[in-house]
């Protein structure tokens, strides 16, 4: 700075220590690499401010460098704090999404739109990650609009021996002038190794029936669009079978027409097929995970009423299972024990205990997903249509679409 900025400077300092240095609006974005900046696609002018702090604006300040399009509309925003040694950097994107129409009544004549942004940033402090988050902001078209918002927020566990997990926090609300808010707010250790395997530790809610989706094992897996749904999908579907010993969770990518088997070693194995996830539908994987987790449970009962027979489970059959679901057990390991493939005939494949009882289970997954998504729309029906989870390209499948109809049924 030279002299007359520095007294200019010192002039606008506030009392906490603030004062403006640097404030340039639409620049040409020419100068950015001159900057340092890496220019995102699509951007046409920036606006530069830098503020100091602690009345020591050479050692404590923060840049923040906002990038426009044509329009003048914010494409990305870039915030670098200085604490003396100390670097925070924030990167944020904007993105508008398209109007979704919302219909007022049966046959779609009136029509509601509902706009909406997202904003994905992440921080990095002294060069490593701290925290990424993605928001969704919704606004209805009315005269008294309704706010939702969507936050999801990932941060690593402040603990330094818990090097395996991450925070997540969700955040869902619904807000409006002269009504309640409706608010959704749960905090999950999620490992992060193992494909976003997770446990709810907090959960804040401002009504009983929002309580219940929130605490819903289904809940974490519904909005996770990406590779951590089936590992999500599969600890909620075992923590709902409640068992004993938890099976391994296995995940391949093979393009053949097996969605996915119970092996021997005792381990769930789910085909994605694709090297992209969620090329099936997600109702389709939630029907597998929830027909391979069975043949887990059952698998189990099996073992535990051989050693209960053998008088050496140390009563832990009967703690956990009743005995008055012998029969089906016997049933079940009988079945299992003369097991027919589908290669050897199929009509006694799909016909066999076994098979039978595990696509019950399947069934059941899917139609708990769907309760829950109906739930959800119910509680906040102003959500943007991609706000709370955004939809797969390939999710028109015929399987997926079967594994709705039995849901249904």
């Amino acid at each position: 700075m030279n002299i007359n900025t520095a007294k200019n400077v010192l002039k606008k300092v506030n009392s906490k220590g603030a004062s403006l240095i640097r404030k340039e609006t639409g620049l040409d974005i020419s100068k950015a690499a001159k900057e340092g900046l890496r220019v995102p696609e699509g951007a046409k002018t920036y606006d530069a401010v830098r503020v100091g702090r602690n009345f020591k604006p050479e050692e404590f300040y923060t840049d923040v460098f906002t990038f426009r399009d044509k329009n003048g509309k914010i494409i990305s925003r870039y915030t670098k704090k200085i604490d003396e040694q100390n670097v925070t950097e924030t990167k944020k994107w904007f993105e508008e999404l398209f109007p979704w129409e919302k219909d007022l009544d049966e046959c779609g004549n009136e029509i509601m739109e509902i706009q909406a942004r997202k904003v994905r940033s992440y921080s990095r402090e002294n060069g490593k990650i701290s925290k990424i988050t993605n928001e969704v902001y919704a606004l209805t078209d009315e005269q008294k609009p309704y706010l939702t918002h969507f936050r999801r927020e990932i941060t690593p566990a402040a603990e330094p021996h818990c090097t395996r997990t991450n925070r997540e926090k969700i955040l869902l609300e619904e807000r409006r002038n002269g009504s309640s808010p409706k608010i959704i707010e749960n905090e999950y250790t999620v490992d992060k190794y193992n494909s976003g395997s997770f446990s709810l530790k907090k959960s804040k809610t401002t009504s009983p029936e929002l309580r219940e989706i929130a605490q819903n094992n289904y809940f974490l897996p519904y909005i996770s669009p990406h590779n951590k749904f089936v590992t999500r999908m599969a600890d909620a579907c075992v923590q709902d079978a409640k068992f004993i010993v938890d099976p391994e969770i296995a995940i391949y990518k093979n393009a053949s027409n097996v969605n996915g088997y119970f092996s021997n070693d005792g381990a769930v194995n789910i085909n994605l097929k694709s090297s992209k996830d969620l090329r099936r539908t997600r109702e389709s994987l939630t029907e597998t995970i929830g027909h391979e987790v069975a043949h887990a449970k059952w698998d189990e009962k099996c073992m535990f009423y051989d050693f209960y027979k053998a008088g050496i489970d140390n009563g832990d059959f009967l703690k956990n299972y009743s005995i008055r679901e012998i029969p089906n057990i016997e049933r079940y390991k009988y079945s299992s024990e003369h097991y027919i493939p589908p290669y050897a005939n199929k009509t006694l494949y799909y016909n066999q205990f076994c098979e039978k009882v595990a696509r019950e289970e399947g069934t059941n997954a899917v139609k708990k997903y769907i309760d829950l998504e109906k739930k959800i729309k119910e509680q906040f029906s102003n959500c943007h249509g991609f706000q709370f989870y955004e939809a797969n390209i390939m999710e028109d499948d015929l399987q997926g679409f079967m594994s709705l109809l039995r849901a249904w049924q």
